[in-house]
């Protein structure tokens, strides 16, 4: 596989911008945050399904970077902002958009970390793990937050502003 093929390196680009965007939670507001997410959150979506799964080169487990306090410092932060609108039951179950939000950092930050290492084999394995883990886990938590992200766009809420 091409690490550095177009739709990679698209999906790269998509990638660094969302986690740097959640990266610097403690600054957003209900009114700037859900409007980003709004639009930010299809296009990750969009570059991550163009993404070829290449096949598994590493027999070393891959290098994980997110700690449980960096995922929860994601996951609280979009708590914060979002309130009582965090969570939402679907009819199945009930869907918190911040641990969404804080599961797609994850497995995002980790795969940029591992990428820009420049070790065509780790950065392979990394698109390779991001890949499965997006078909498998991530891709259908971005949706889930997408889903409530949509309907929030859309109404007047009832959040205080810092």
């Amino acid at each position: 596989m091409d690490v550095y093929a177009k739709n990679v390196v698209e999906f790269v680009t998509v990638g660094v911008e969302y986690c740097a965007f959640m990266e610097r939670i403690e600054e957003k507001t209900y009114a700037t945050f859900v409007p980003v997410l709004q639009k930010l959150l299809p296009f990750l979506y969009l570059k991550a399904s163009m993404v070829n799964k290449p096949l598994s080169l590493c027999d070393d487990a891959l290098e994980t970077f997110v700690t449980e306090t960096d995922y929860e410092t994601i996951r609280s932060g979009a708590a914060r902002i979002l309130g009582q609108y965090d969570e939402e039951f679907t009819g199945e179950e009930v869907v918190s958009v911040s641990e969404c939000l804080a599961d797609v950092y994850q497995d995002m930050k980790d795969f940029l970390m591992n990428y820009k290492s420049g070790n065509e084999e780790v950065m392979n394995d990394a698109t390779f793990t991001v890949a499965e883990n997006f078909e498998l886990f991530w891709g259908k938590r971005l949706l889930q937050a997408l889903a409530i992200v949509h309907k929030l766009a859309y109404i007047e809420p009832d959040v205080d502003e810092e």
